[in-house]
């Protein structure tokens, strides 16, 4: 089959399944405050993810007779041969999928047997552009605007090559396979996490929402005198969430606790700012833009607080306006310019 109702049914596989391993990890015990939390935020989100959710619950709940059934119980004793390298949660994770009961009354079978690794692959986003990107691994990429993200097939490592721009990543768990992300000459290592990425003009900067991950780049020996220079050893960082690394060519890298909901703002399609510099507001915005923002040097440091819309350059302008601080002048489809009053 073809065309959007085949598209509509893959949509419909992928949030049963997402359903399906949201209540496995609910009915394990283990879910932390922050796990309830993002499920209640899932099942905002969208009415077709409560849906599925209760047809997943309705449908375990309804099942005791489909759990006796030899080929449930042949799954349960696999998983327990295998219980010293595999974890409750993914137990109950394998055999919620495994268990699903369509609308009429048929039972999909979905027994996971190990990780699917990346292959060789590139993804690019146009200026003012985003892309969500699901990964074989189960991992989820959100590219923002003006972005360049390789994947590169390897049997040990999930590797990720951030070449420009900004990615956010939803990482599947899988602690034999580290999910490592390559950006600015550093590493970005994670098992299962969620974390923002940006590269930008020589800038590298790291924001965990959730989980741990490491940084790591090469640290140059000093100089002796005595031949080139060679790497002789790593700096390394390990990050926990709510915290924000950044570092530059031409200084150290510095960890500071993150403001979460703004730094990751842009993957709700709005950008928030906070007592923010003009100069740096119109930067931010650009990016969005083919369009630019050109700010009187008079006026740079202007605080800006708001939330705006990326690549509504036209709208900023008009705020900026109303509340006198600042005035529009030469204005074409390149660019406007702002000038103090």
């Amino acid at each position: 089959m073809t065309g959007p109702a085949h598209e509509m049914e893959e949509v419909i596989g992928d949030v049963r399944d997402i359903a399906a391993g949201w209540f496995a990890r609910q009915r394990s015990g283990e879910m932390t405050p922050q796990d309830r939390a993002a499920l209640r935020a899932w099942l905002e989100e969208d009415p077709a993810h409560r849906i599925a959710y209760l047809s997943v619950r309705r449908a375990w709940g309804g099942s005791a007779l489909l759990r006796a059934d030899p080929q449930v119980l042949e799954i349960r004793q696999y998983w327990s041969r295998h219980r010293a390298r595999r974890s409750l949660s993914r137990i109950a994770a394998g055999l919620a999928a495994a268990v699903l009961l369509s609308s009429a009354g048929l039972v999909s079978w979905r027994v996971v047997t190990g990780p699917h690794p990346l292959v060789d692959a590139a993804y690019r986003t146009a200026v003012g552009r985003q892309s969500t990107i699901k990964l074989p691994d189960g991992s989820e990429v959100t590219l923002n605007t003006d972005s360049v993200l390789r994947t590169r097939a390897d049997k040990d490592r999930r590797l990720v090559y951030l070449e420009r721009g900004q990615a956010f990543f939803k990482v599947a768990h899988d602690a034999s396979h580290p999910f490592v992300v390559a950006a600015a000459g550093r590493t970005v290592t994670a098992i299962g996490t969620a974390f923002d990425v940006r590269v930008d003009n020589g800038a590298f900067s790291v924001t965990l929402v959730e989980g741990k991950v490491r940084v790591e780049a090469p640290v140059q020996a000093k100089a002796t005198g005595q031949g080139p220079q060679r790497a002789v050893n790593f700096q390394a960082t390990e990050m926990t969430a709510g915290s924000r690394l950044v570092a530059t060519a031409q200084a150290p890298w510095r960890v500071m606790p993150a403001n979460v909901v703004v730094d990751t703002s842009w993957t709700r399609d709005i950008l928030i700012f906070d007592n923010q510099p003009l100069s740096a507001v119109a930067a931010e915005l650009n990016r969005y833009s083919d369009k630019k923002i050109v700010v009187d040097s008079r006026i740079m440091s202007t605080p800006i607080s708001g939330t705006f819309r990326p690549g509504d350059i036209d709208s900023f302008v008009r705020t900026i306006q109303a509340y006198r601080l600042a005035r529009a002048g030469e204005d074409t489809p390149e660019a406007v310019q702002l000038r103090a009053y």
